[in-house]
């Protein structure tokens, strides 16, 4: 019996065998090169290559597992497209003659050392970001490339065992036999550590040793909640660990009952739970009986596995393909919402310096009004084949949802000309996710047929936050006051026109938040598909009798510390 102790990532204990990660390690030589020219533009085009993968991977994470696990791809995106970190080896091929990966290697431990050397916890995980893309850019020019194929072949439970976890390994793992994590290297902010909270099973970080001592097929039990491992445990203490994890697995096994449930308060109220969905793999493995249907459906991903613009074909087949597989159950398509932090070369979209306040979503799509009407198009057709909902990302007035609007009838009447079928009375509705459609979420209501709160960005533009940013992480906080304000105010203005709110982002799936969202109307629940069960039974603990009041004591407090407080008086649990 072994135990390897580090640091509680993410809570949870199980108990499987063991699969050693091991990454091939790269002998690098100083090689001497005869057109420098030629070896920088071989490595342009592997980052180039990397940073559309990595664009990919935050799609594929973003519909797989929220927003903060997606936003890791983003944050390595913005590492490998980082010009000056690339400056000096670019610089060292061209005076030297030397390749590129030996220069970058040596770049890379010049500076994740400076980084590793800071006292706080979150610029030494950047140290190991930095490591992570270098390596991964690195093992390209080398012709290394993909991870995680120790779990392709698994038809067994495991745990994964490994020195530390790109955010490649981590997306690419096989993940239908996964139980638990547990590395050498990463701390508590790690990718790992949010990964593993996103898919509900323990991690643990920091367990020196354990590389050296753990053999693939060994049996290994996990506590993500104390931060432990143990290979091959005695008897004792097989006997107490079961018995701990025998509540954990009840509960879990509870939630998937649920998700095949309806969502109904104590005293009888029904509420709507959702999924998101957006890639490949979220269509493929839909299954309608486990939702209400699907809150937002993302068309990123049909943009970005495109060396140009989908044509409408692509789109229609797609869109019929979830309207028919929801069987009756909305299914809210959300234009394309892509701009200048989402780059596709195709779409030549200019590199700005504050890519979220710049060229993005609603306004390329009214600035581009044949890329625009070719997808209005393809979700009428499909409107004809489900119970489809169209909804605008990003509006911050009024004159863009009826700009909006009238690019929709445009569309329709191309359809009725072309003797196409669609549903003429399609709800067209919006995104509520800036401070601007918060403000004039009266006058929107008057002319959207629903609102969808995207939560992700209504804390970031609303605290003037990035939520990235681990220097001002702690100022992003859904119980920030006036975050809850806005979300009450938008309510009662769609309340006051009839019209249904719903919410996609993270703060759906936030148990804290549950009662308040229930006391305040929220109509509609949408979260990853992970969550539905979990929400179902959270809504299911609550009588909306006993939570009257509840929504005038939160937005009459004087701090996020009271109303945390309060609201953990009402957690059910």
């Amino acid at each position: 019996m072994k135990k390897f102790t580090g640091l509680a990532g993410a809570g949870g204990r199980d108990v499987s065998q063991t699969v050693i990660l091991h990454r091939q390690k790269l002998i690098l030589e100083k090689k001497a090169v005869d057109d420098c020219e030629q070896e920088i533009k071989r490595f342009e085009k592997v980052r180039c290559e990397y940073a559309g993968e990595l664009e990919k991977l935050y799609h594929t994470a973003l519909a797989d597992a929220g927003e903060k696990t997606a936003g890791i791809f983003k944050a390595y995106r913005t590492i490998v497209e980082d010009d000056f970190l690339f400056k000096n080896p670019i610089q060292t091929v061209r005076e030297e003659h030397i390749g590129i990966d030996y220069a970058i290697e040596q770049e890379k431990e010049k500076i994740s050392a400076k980084f590793a050397s800071m006292s706080d916890a979150y610029m030494q995980e950047r140290s190991n970001d930095i490591r992570n893309v270098c390596d991964e850019v690195i093992r390209r020019l080398n012709g290394v490339t993909g991870t995680g194929q120790e779990t392709q072949n698994m038809r067994e439970s495991f745990i994964l065992v490994a020195e530390d976890l790109s955010p490649e390994d981590t997306i690419r793992i096989d993940k239908r036999f996964l139980r638990g994590f547990i590395t050498e290297k990463g701390g508590i902010t790690s990718h790992v550590v949010i990964l593993a909270k996103t898919l509900g099973i323990p991690a643990v970080v920091g367990a020196a040793g354990i590389m050296q001592e753990a053999r693939s097929g060994q049996t290994i039990f996990i506590d993500g909640d104390r931060g432990y491992g143990v290979l091959e445990p005695d008897e004792a203490f097989v006997r107490d660990f079961l018995k701990e994890k025998t509540g954990i697995d009840e509960r879990k096994k509870l939630y998937a009952a649920m998700a095949e449930k309806p969502a109904v308060t104590v005293d009888g109220h029904k509420v709507a739970v959702c999924m998101n969905s957006g890639d490949a793999e979220s269509l493929r493995n839909f299954r309608v009986e486990q939702c209400d249907g699907v809150g937002l459906f993302r068309t990123e991903f049909l943009f970005m596995d495109q060396h140009d613009y989908p044509d409408e074909e692509l789109q229609f087949r797609t869109y019929r393909k979830i309207a028919e597989s929801a069987q009756g159950k909305e299914v809210i398509i959300r234009t394309l919402d892509i701009g200048g932090d989402k780059q596709l070369d195709y779409m030549k979209i200019p590199k700005e310096n504050n890519p979220f306040l710049g060229y993005r979503a609603i306004r390329i799509c009214l600035d581009r009004e044949e890329v625009f009407l070719t997808q209005l198009r393809a979700i009428l057709r499909a409107s004809a084949f489900g119970n489809i909902k169209i909804m605008f990302p990003m509006i911050v007035t009024l004159e863009e949802l009826r700009q909006a609007k009238k690019m929709v009838e445009k569309a329709k009447a191309l359809l009725r000309a072309e003797k196409i079928d669609f549903e003429e009375n399609i709800p067209v509705g919006i995104m509520i996710e800036t401070p601007a459609s918060v403000l004039i979420s009266d006058k929107l209501a008057k002319e959207a047929a629903f609102f969808s709160i995207g939560t992700n960005d209504l804390i970031q533009y609303t605290t003037a936050t990035d939520r990235m940013n681990e220097s001002v992480q702690h100022l992003y906080d859904p119980c920030n006051l006036s975050v809850l304000r806005s979300i009450d105010l938008v309510i009662r203005n769609a309340h006051k026109e009839g019209i249904p709110v719903g919410m996609c982002g993270e703060v759906a799936s936030d148990e804290r938040l549950t009662p308040l969202l229930l006391a305040m109307g929220l109509d509609e629940f949408s979260v990853v598909p992970k969550q539905v069960g979990r929400v179902k039974y959270l809504i299911g603990q609550y009588d909306l009798g006993k939570l009257s009041g509840l929504t005038e004591q939160v937005l009459a407090s004087d701090s996020i510390e009271e109303v945390k407080r309060l609201l953990a008086e009402h957690t059910a649990e």
